[in-house]
């Protein structure tokens, strides 16, 4: 079941009003089995695993209470370490199993010998990553002293499992969640609207923009021979916003889907394509997995704290491991490597700016900054590294300047209708991010603010894109949601 499918519309609603009938004191009962159910959805032997985890942290957190309480600081560490090994074990084994076979495989054949070992099928757990590193926040946070141990075995579960952040998060800390699942949550009308706003807002970025880009650039990405270099670079620009779409999609429903109950999920994007530099995108860009990070990794490592060529080392373990999370393949290490590259240059230059290069303009900096982040994404789109180089070498060599006057680059578009569905729904898009931009704020403090004839206008205009210009049809069971496979 996901976000998108009309089986969740109906999950939706009937998980909402049962929970909102029954009394206060087993509500969260409801929820779990709800999250549960819709986590089963997928797979029923999702649950045993999602179960495992639960219990191992869960148990963890009570020991390594009471080892901090008795003064047992080496215990405590060695809890703390043995739960993290065995969480990024299971995250490894999981996804990078297949991956370290398929380069022993190819090592083997390098040196000539006949031996190859056959891959693994079935290791991969639907949202695996996302709920792993849940627990690893909520274990070193309990060592840290920042989180109480939660001593309440199905409010834990919960917060694992809240159906939302389940799959694709946002990646939320113990110490948010687990208060809010104590107080509970009562009914509110306008939790329930600025929920159902969020939703909305988010299947346009899905069903319209990032689906129908989809359509338009996958045969550019998988045939690239038969296209320019202008149309290859038009296709690379709107992966950019395919991939936002598509996440920011997903974020905005889940943020919305817990809206409505009452629950507060951390916002995952803010304005990302208005920033001014490398740094500040990925302050932007997909928030909780890079405060993990920065918490988790970057700052245990020693962070900024030791001189600048450790910073910059810092820097590229956390890139370089961000790309491989995102999947097992050396794409996606090259995608991590060339932003953690940019950071550290942007970083080395600082200096250099500031006394011997002219202060460039605001939209400079931004034009600049996306169209290296694009660069970056082709790697993250090609399946390997082979395709990604056989691509920018097709495209230097086959630039197909000619197309640029003629507007012959617009050809990968099927026809003028989809071209101009596409490019006002991209406008709107930029405007709801440049709102967002300028108030500090989200999308709906500024939409709850405006007259009830623009809320209805936007609203009905939103949902009458979405049901007529939405991508549906019998490929509709393949628009899984990108970040579904990390």
């Amino acid at each position: 079941m996901v976000f998108h499918s009309f089986a969740y519309l109906l999950f939706f609603p009937i998980a909402y009003i049962v929970y909102f009938l029954l009394p206060s004191r087993v509500r969260y009962l409801w929820l779990l089995a709800a999250s549960c159910f819709f986590y089963a959805s997928a797979d029923s032997r999702y649950l045993l695993l999602l179960g495992a985890i639960i219990l191992l942290s869960y148990g963890s957190g009570l020991l390594l209470a009471r080892a901090r309480a008795a003064g047992r600081p080496r215990t405590a560490k060695g809890l703390m370490i043995f739960t993290v090994f065995c969480n990024l074990g299971l995250l490894g084994y999981c996804k990078y199993t297949n991956f370290l076979l398929e380069n022993v495989n190819q090592i083997l054949t390098a040196l000539h010998t006949d031996r190859q070992f056959a891959p693994v099928h079935g290791l991969l757990s639907l949202g695996i990553s996302f709920i792993l590193f849940q627990s690893v926040s909520y274990t070193v946070d309990v060592y840290r002293g920042t989180t109480a141990a939660e001593k309440h075995l199905l409010k834990y579960a919960l917060y694992l499992a809240f159906f939302p952040k389940l799959i694709s998060g946002p990646i939320e800390r113990a110490g948010d969640i687990l208060p809010q699942i104590h107080r509970g949550t009562r009914f509110s009308l306008q939790n329930l609207k600025e929920g159902l706003c969020l939703i909305l807002l988010g299947l346009f970025y899905k069903l319209v923009i990032s689906d129908n880009i989809a359509a338009i650039i996958n045969p550019v990405f998988s045939t690239y021979t038969e296209y320019s270099g202008l149309q290859i670079a038009l296709a690379v620009l709107l992966f950019a916003f395919q991939i936002y779409g598509d996440f920011s999609g997903y974020s905005y429903i889940a943020v919305g889907s817990a809206k409505a109950f009452g629950f507060q999920l951390s916002d995952n994007f803010i304005a990302p394509f208005h920033s001014e530099s490398i740094a500040e995108f990925w302050r932007r860009w997909h928030i909780t997995l890079n405060n993990w990070l920065r918490d988790y990794l970057y700052v245990p490592l020693g962070g900024s704290r030791k001189g600048i060529l450790r910073t910059c080392l810092n820097t590229m373990i956390v890139f370089l491991l961000s790309g491989l999370w995102h999947g097992a393949n050396w794409t996606f290490v090259i995608w991590g490597g060339l932003n953690g590259l940019y950071i550290v240059f942007g970083n080395l230059l600082k200096h250099v700016r500031k006394t011997s290069v002219p202060e460039t303009t605001h939209i400079g900096r931004k034009i600049g900054t996306f169209l290296l982040t694009d660069l970056a994404w082709l790697f993250f789109r090609m399946p390997n590294l082979r395709s990604a180089f056989d691509l920018l070498g097709h495209a230097v060599t086959q630039p197909g300047i000619l197309d640029l006057f003629s507007l012959g680059f617009l050809d990968i578009f099927p026809d003028l209708p989809t071209f101009a569905l596409l490019a006002a729904s991209l406008l709107l898009l930029l405007w709801i991010d440049t709102v967002i931009y300028r108030t500090k704020a989200s999308f709906t403090v500024f939409f709850f603010q405006q007259s009830s004839a623009f809320r209805w206008l936007f609203g009905i205009v939103i949902l009458f894109v979405i049901i007529f210009f939405g991508a549906y049809g019998e490929s509709y069971e393949q628009t899984q949601f990108i970040y579904f496979q990390f």
